[in-house]
């Protein structure tokens, strides 16, 4: 047996981490009853009467509940989603997670797999611990394919310490079967390949770095590989139970399809026949022989000349449709790899001049998705007999069991593609490649080249410090990239320190909702090469007026859940009359905070406002305290999402109201409120509630401090009060709209002073598969008192992930200036990580037995030194966050009280933790 355990105790780690259900962090205070409480679906009373702590379950009750634990996007136990069990035959969907819908709603069919007939069934040790090797054995079939493919085998790397490159840190880890199965379950097989072929280290929406799960779960007894395979490839049988499992051969146009490595395969009806086929991606080359090779080569951007349609090829390596951008950009197709910084442009190659023969693609589901794109080429597919049950070829592109013209078996079961076995797992999968990307320019960036940047949901963010003076915004045609816009930072005396290329757009196509500009002087430049011009009231906000004349109708998306009328939310649209607040919802699709808000009118109506000008669309007759967080739909933008949630929680009474504190809003059209006796010494000012991230003002005046915003005209006063008074840590808002939208520079304030609060006790519109929410982040400021806000909440579960993190793997301890923990009797482990601003005092440490734990702390991240009889351990950039040890020297530690991960070489790099301790005067730790 190794090191770490059985392949049983394997499962069960990760069980316990997946799940949540984590008894050693719930007796250690980590995870809490109200947490188990939302994942379990109700108390324990509920489920054990009796009982009073879900302590007091036994070592078999809690394990039951661990498989029945869910989170809040209707992840499942080892974190199982619709797609995944769609993947695995267990389950059938047309709408799902991450195909339409927001969360798992496991409103489906139950194949019966397994004696597996509902959600109920499912969630239950039998089915989920096969159903685990089953995905473990998918994954595990891809990775061993994706190597082969690259010449590499998977038992020539088990074994093996490799080094790696994390967030600047250098990593060394061990190669085990256990750490990669934990791996393609946190990254999916894919996120795997590119680690073990090109070194490639990803991390899910968290910073959880696929490294962790390599070390965290490695070293366990594991079965083979060919065993591990085994229990997937045997597992499988048409739902009817009619299928042989071999898949009959399609005709012409019949290999490859969307199969994927056969496992997908067969999921499907049989017996109706195939479908025609359209063409196969074999063009027969290889990586070698191909003329255009597109594989992961991070920060590349090849431009392609001469490529010919008729004759040369293109080889596509192990690369998911999930993570390829194939489009057509003025006459020419872009192939890119967003994820890895990469793009191929096949120069004046338009997608419809390209067929299926040009291609040899090795991942099924880009070929599904860049066959789906190109002209149809010449191959019209025979039909297949249909007669079959699981295709087995898929992953080759052979003929058998192939998508697009051979039996009906093999092309339904590729359905699951489109979860990746393992992606929805922690975190995995949940993300939604085609939201909108963030493009930053501040005076440190270099210069870049953004060839898919799309006007319809991407942004770029001007930083502080980049002013007018500073910068320039033009467009551009004249070189071989074509109609661009470029972006120029300078130095004061005009020397460019960068520009930043937007290939393929025009000024035409951009508007005020694709930037965020921290400075004003900036923000006018940009303005003007819009051609915008920003119309401010001379007092007050804009005047709201109705429009309903019928010449500009409110366009209708869709039907909602409750049979009701989906309307697009568009500021120059007539105003929506006739809603029904019942059944009828708001559809922002992915429109920016930056081009659009919510606001009220005098009268308690929904305004759908514009930030920038007159331009609104008001819900005539329907008042916020008639609708409810899901009236507003599938929210796309993040920014506009969580202002969207702040408003509605607001109106419906949901959230706090301190009585220390003042909550600064903006979205009420003729409110204007005075507030006397406000002690900028004590009392607080929160913008938890602020519903929008432009024009915000700050100004001084006779009577106070006055706080406003436009478009509203929304006024606070704090009368007496002067913007040098207030204290940076008694300002409060939520991440986002310091760390990336800069609502403390009006105020005059730096971003790293403010307090930083949870926004996830209020309401937030419903995000797209896959995308995750901001806003469970909290700091405590410069200058608050000493009583300390919460320490940091830390990881919220992840996209159908890792409900165990939910609650903060590397929760705070207690937040603020001054907070205390006494160790007791007994071996204790401090761990030292990440809590920004806390400065933790700890009294009681025992050189004799404790421990002091870096874990995934990089050699530079620490500064170790002594301080009146205390040693202080500062984790830095992390807000002045330090670990205060009373009445403990350098001198008093010897090796045996120093840990950290197995792969992080924190202590013994050059000016690590040994280096530092023996600079103070300890012992040498060799």
């Amino acid at each position: 047996m190794t090191d770490k355990g059985t392949y049983d105790d394997f499962l069960a780690a990760l069980l316990a981490f997946e799940s949540g259900w984590d008894r050693d962090r719930y007796e250690a205070g980590i995870i809490a009853d109200w947490q188990l409480d939302q994942w379990a679906g109700g108390s324990v009373e509920a489920f054990y009467p009796g009982y009073d702590s879900w302590g007091d379950l036994s070592e078999p009750e809690w394990e039951t509940m661990a498989y029945r634990s869910m989170n809040s996007l209707g992840f499942v136990g080892f974190q199982f989603g619709e797609a995944l069990l769609i993947d695995l035959g267990y389950y059938q969907d047309d709408v799902f997670y991450g195909n339409g819908a927001a969360s798992n709603t496991w409103d489906g069919v139950w194949t019966g797999k397994n004696g597996v007939n509902s959600l109920e069934d499912f969630m239950t040790k039998g089915a989920q611990d096969q159903a685990i090797q089953e995905a473990f054995g998918y994954n595990t079939e891809v990775i061993v394919n994706g190597l082969a493919n690259a010449g590499m085998s998977l038992e020539d790397i088990l074994g093996t310490q490799t080094t790696y490159v994390d967030n600047g840190q250098t990593v060394t880890v061990t190669m085990t079967m256990t750490g990669i199965l934990a791996a393609a379950h946190l990254r999916g097989a894919w996120g795997t390949l590119n680690l073990l072929i090109n070194g490639s280290v990803s991390q899910d929406e968290y910073g959880t770095s696929i490294l962790r799960y390599v070390d965290q779960f490695g070293g366990y007894d594991s079965p083979g590989i060919a065993e591990i395979i085994a229990v997937w490839d045997d597992s499988f049988q048409a739902p009817d139970g009619s299928g042989d499992g071999t898949g009959d051969t399609g005709g012409t146009g019949d290999t490859g399809g969307t199969g994927d490595t056969g496992g997908s395969d067969g999921t499907g009806t049989d017996g109706d026949g195939g479908q025609s086929g359209s063409g196969s991606a074999d063009a027969g080359v290889t990586i070698d022989t191909a003329d255009v090779v597109i594989t992961w080569a991070w920060g590349t951007d090849e431009i392609v000349t001469g490529f010919d349609p008729a004759t040369d090829t293109i080889f596509v390596n192990w690369i998911s449709a999930d993570d390829l951008l194939v489009q057509e950009v003025n006459g020419s197709t872009v192939i890119s790899i967003l994820s890895n910084n990469q793009s191929t442009t096949l120069q004046g190659v338009a997608l419809s001049d390209l067929s299926p023969g040009n291609f040899t693609i090795l991942d099924s589901t880009a070929q599904t998705e860049i066959l789906t794109l190109i002209g149809d080429g010449s191959g019209a597919g025979d039909q297949g007999d249909g007669n079959d049950g699981t295709g087995t070829g898929g992953d080759t592109g052979g003929d058998t069991g192939g998508d697009t013209g051979g039996d009906t078996g093999g092309d339904t079961g590729d359905t699951g593609d489109t979860g990746d076995t393992g992606d929805t797992g922690d975190t995995g999968d949940g993300h939604d490649h085609d939201t909108g990307q963030m493009i930053p320019i501040t005076l440190t960036s270099t210069s870049q080249v953004i060839s898919d940047f799309d006007p319809m949901r991407d942004m770029v963010h001007i930083d502080a410090g980049v002013t007018g003076p500073r910068f320039e915004i033009f467009e551009e045609s004249g070189d071989a990239l074509g109609l661009t816009v470029r972006l120029v930072v300078t130095e004061p005396d005009g020397t460019v320190l960068s520009t930043t290329v937007l290939q393929g757009v025009g000024l035409d196509d951009l508007s005020l909702a694709n930037f965020s500009v921290a400075e004003q002087s900036a923000f006018n430049e940009v303005t003007a090469a819009l051609g915008q011009t920003i119309d401010t009231p001379d007092t007050g906000g804009y005047t709201l007026s109705y429009d309903s004349d019928g010449s500009n109708p409110p366009g209708i998306t869709g039907t909602t859940q409750a049979g009701g009328v989906s309307y697009r939310a568009d500021t120059n649209a007539d105003d929506i009359v006739g809603f029904d607040p019942a059944t009828d919802q708001l559809d922002f699709g992915a429109t920016s905070v930056h081009g659009m808000i919510i606001t009220k009118a005098p009268t308690g109506e929904i305004v759908i406002d514009s930030p920038w000008s007159d331009g609104a669309q008001i819900v005539q007759g329907v008042t916020f305290d008639q609708v409810g967080i899901e009236t507003f739909g599938v929210v796309g933008n993040e920014h506009l999402r969580q202002d969207i949630g702040g408003v509605v929680s607001w109106e419906l009474g949901v959230g706090p109201r301190a009585a220390d504190t003042v909550y600064l809003r903006s979205h009420e059209y003729g409110v204007h409120e005075i507030v006397d006796g406000f002690d900028p010494t004590t009392d607080k000012i929160s913008l938890l509630y602020f519903g929008t991230r432009e024009r915000l003002s700050v100004e001084d005046s006779a009577q106070g401090l006055v706080m406003s915003s436009l478009p509203s005209g929304q006024s606070l006063t704090l009368t007496g009060v002067t913007k040098a008074d207030l204290i940076p840590g008694l300002v409060e808002f939520h991440h986002d709209q310091v760390i990336e939208d800069n609502l403390e520079v009006p105020f005059g304030f730096d971003q790293n002073d403010v307090t930083l609060i949870d926004r996830t006790v209020i309401l937030t519109p419903d995000a797209p598969a896959g995308q995750t929410t901001d806003g469970f982040q909290t700091r405590t400021g410069t200058g608050a008192d000493g009583s300390g806000d919460t320490g940091d909440t830390g990881s919220s579960g992840g996209t159908g992930g890792d409900t165990g993190d939910t609650g903060g793997n590397t929760g705070g301890t207690g937040g603020g200036s001054g907070t205390g923990t006494a160790l007791g009797n007994g071996a204790d482990l401090v761990a030292v990580t990440w809590n920004w601003g806390v400065v933790e005092q700890i009294t009681g440490f025992d050189p004799s037995e404790d421990t002091l734990d870096f874990g995934n702390l990089s050699p530079d991240g620490v500064a170790i030194t002594e301080d009146d009889g205390d040693l202080l351990i500062e984790v830095l950039n992390n807000g002045g966050h330090v670990y205060r040890l009373d009445d403990l020297q350098a001198e008093d530690l010897t090796a045996a009280n120093l840990t950290a991960a197995t792969w992080n070489v924190i202590l013994d790099a050059p000016n690590g933790v040994y280096d530092q301790l023996q600079a103070l005067g300890a012992e040498s730790f060799l």
